[in-house]
């Protein structure tokens, strides 16, 4: 049989976009949940009864931690004044595979993600009240954060008690 790749369909592409992010962001054990930008690129791959669907993704990070388990619509973004400091951009390569056969919701193939922070020099905000700047993780931010938990720990009372698993972004 004949297996080309052709350009996806635009009407229908930005849904399968979605669910394939979300697909990502589930599959993540670490960071935030990536948001859609844009859709760079797609094409799809029919096989017999089977679909593949080959993406590039433009994304953004979310505020919700990847393990929160929220899906990437329902997390808000960094605001404006922090945007220069605090912002995650990035790109995803993305393959799911769909069985027409089954009628299943896709399933992730693969995938990778190249993210870097927005550079400081790509946003300058003179009239911001507040300006935030992302810190190396170090062991003393480790201690901080344990120490904090320790004391809310302490002083309620609760049923279970909060122990810190990783210390994921510091903000000056």
């Amino acid at each position: 049989n004949e297996t080309s790749i052709t350009p996806a369909d635009c009407d229908t592409i930005e849904a399968d976009a979605g669910v394939a992010l979300d697909l990502v962001n589930r599959h993540r054990r670490d960071g935030y949940v990536f948001g859609l930008f844009r859709v760079v690129d797609a094409y799809e791959q029919h096989i017999e009864h089977s679909s593949v669907l080959y993406l590039t993704l433009d994304v953004l990070e979310t505020e919700c931690s990847v393990l929160s388990g929220k899906h990437w619509e329902t997390c808000e973004y960094s605001d404006a004044s922090s945007l220069a400091s605090n912002s995650v951009f990035g790109q995803c390569k993305i393959i799911t595979y769909t069985s027409q056969q089954l009628k299943k919701t896709p399933k992730l193939y693969g995938f990778n993600c190249t993210v870097s922070p927005v550079p400081p020099d790509l946003f300058e905000c003179e009239d911001c009240a507040v300006k935030y700047e992302i810190l190396e993780v170090t062991e003393q931010h480790k201690d901080i954060a344990a120490k904090a938990l320790e004391k809310y720990n302490s002083e309620g009372d609760h049923t279970n008690y909060f122990n810190v698993d990783k210390v994921e972004k510091i903000l000056k």
